[in-house]
């Protein structure tokens, strides 16, 4: 999946969009997102526990995926391309978001206490980031 050729460099551009993202939308949403679904849901309870877990999967991720295929065309200035990257490409990541995804927030709303809910997310996303990040620029 992360297979790297070895003439291939790091692209600092494509890390510095990544970054500019994850520190200016997403960690400052995971705040509010995981307080409200602590608010709506509270607690371990199962039907708490599913409730949390399915609005991160099937809410939250599309709108990630989405905003991070926008953002990172945009600040390329090929924002044109966006319907065609969601039509190619948004099925296929969200599935594979849903392989990592679902364990990963599974341990987090069952076993991570809320206040230490963004920073264990925040770690997973950092892989979940490298493969959201490969897929928008295939």
């Amino acid at each position: 999946m992360f297979t790297k050729k070895p003439d291939q460099k790091l692209d600092y551009a494509r890390l510095a969009r990544m970054s500019a993202f994850g520190a200016l939308f997403y960690g400052p949403y995971q705040q509010v997102w995981y307080a409200a679904l602590e608010r709506q849901w509270p607690g371990r309870a199962l039907g708490n526990f599913a409730a949390k877990l399915l609005m991160n999967q099937l809410c939250l991720a599309p709108v990630v995926i989405s905003a991070v295929f926008a953002w990172n065309l945009a600040l390329q200035n090929k924002l044109s391309e966006w319907p065609q990257k969601m039509r190619a490409d948004v099925w296929p990541t969200l599935v594979n978001g849903w392989k990592f995804w679902i364990p990963a927030a599974s341990v987090n709303f069952y076993a991570v206490p809320l206040n230490a809910q963004v920073l264990y997310m925040s770690v997973c996303g950092m892989a979940w980031t490298g493969y959201l990040s490969y897929s928008a620029e295939k």
